[in-house]
């Protein structure tokens, strides 16, 4: 199988070049960034054949049976729609774009074409994730009215395009928060959205804080001229159609204590859970009890990818659809949306740009 890779940033060399470079019948066959001399190094490092500076020439010189785009956000769609153009099969990074109805038509060529799409969500991978996702699954929780969902930095806010909206579509909300909000949303059975109401904000912004360190983008051309014109901070309140209510916080930046993960408490009316760590709270003939289960930890990338190798090989529908992508983007929008009105939106007044 030979898979192209777009845009080599820092995840893209730490986690999907050697997780490709070890998957079985595997080849990766080329990779293209707007860097070429990085591209260039990649490849001489990683002893990959081929490398080029656009998704096009990639497409056009090379054979290929998937592709993986990393590069930011706004730019995933447009890349994807000339891999599907190709029948390629696609797999992105969080989130699956910044437009929703651009996503939207893309998702449907895509069908038509018989490409595959896959999100890249790596904490649905997570052992303790996959755990608790089966105690859901089996109705241990029984009906789940509330979930809290958090994650805080104190001082992490990114350097580089993240913080360029027209590259990103947003900033902490966008970054850190899809992945805190899709994880939500997927335990509790992705329910379909009532109403939200949202709150971003650029609290901190461009900070210049002594002695901490934050992560920057390795491609040094995108964003060169520091552009700040996104949130660091959000915070919604979503209510389902089933009658759930899931509050989401998150942060690159604020006057308060880090998190060491994501943080999500599920309660429901026979029972409720936490991430981290792991534990399930029952109550059991006539006595409170609290489970704690015993597991390796795994590598969520590594299965990520493997979980879209083998989907493309077996037919199968991967774990994160290009629809599950859609529908999170749609609560995303409906939060800033939300935020810029400064009301609750309601979710089923016609709506088809957020949630």
């Amino acid at each position: 199988m030979n898979i192209g890779l777009i845009g080599i940033g820092s995840i893209a060399e730490s986690s999907h070049i050697p997780n490709l470079k070890a998957a079985e019948g595997v080849k990766l066959a080329a990779v293209a960034d707007v860097d070429l001399v990085r591209a260039r190094d990649i490849c001489q490092t990683y002893g990959i054949p081929r490398f080029f500076k656009t998704a096009e020439e990639m497409f056009g010189k090379t054979q290929l049976d998937a592709v993986m785009i990393c590069t930011p956000n706004a730019t995933h769609i447009p890349i994807a729609m000339k891999a599907a153009e190709k029948g390629i099969h696609v797999f992105m990074e969080k989130p699956i774009g910044t437009d929703v109805k651009e996503v939207e038509n893309y998702l449907r060529f895509a069908k038509e074409k018989n490409v595959m799409t896959m999100v890249g969500m790596p904490h649905r991978f997570r052992r303790d994730a996959q755990i608790l996702k089966k105690h859901a699954s089996k109705g241990t929780f029984g009906n789940v009215y509330y979930v809290k969902a958090r994650l805080f930095r104190r001082r992490g806010t990114p350097k580089g395009w993240f913080t360029n909206k027209a590259l990103s579509g947003g900033g902490a909300l966008m970054d850190i928060g899809v992945h805190v909000l899709d994880l939500a949303w997927w335990l509790i059975g992705r329910p379909e959205a009532r109403s939200i109401t949202g709150k971003t904000i650029t609290g901190l912004g461009n900070y210049e804080t002594d002695y901490v360190s934050s992560w920057e983008s390795s491609n040094k051309q995108l964003n060169s001229g520091r552009i700040f014109d996104v949130d660091d901070f959000g915070a919604a309140w979503i209510r389902f159609e089933n009658g759930a209510a899931l509050s989401l916080e998150t942060s690159w930046a604020l006057n308060g204590e880090q998190d060491e993960g994501i943080g999500i408490d599920i309660f429901g009316d026979k029972g409720g859970a936490s991430l981290m760590p792991l534990s399930i709270f029952t109550e059991e003939d006539g006595l409170l009890c609290k489970t704690q289960p015993v597991f390796e930890k795994n590598d969520p990338f590594k299965d990520e990818i493997e979980h879209f190798i083998k989907c493309i090989r077996t037919g199968a529908a991967p774990l994160v659809e290009g629809e599950d992508g859609v529908e999170v983007l749609k609560l995303l929008a409906g939060i800033y949306e939300s935020s810029r009105l400064g009301k609750e939106i309601q979710c089923n007044e016609g709506r088809k740009d957020t949630c």
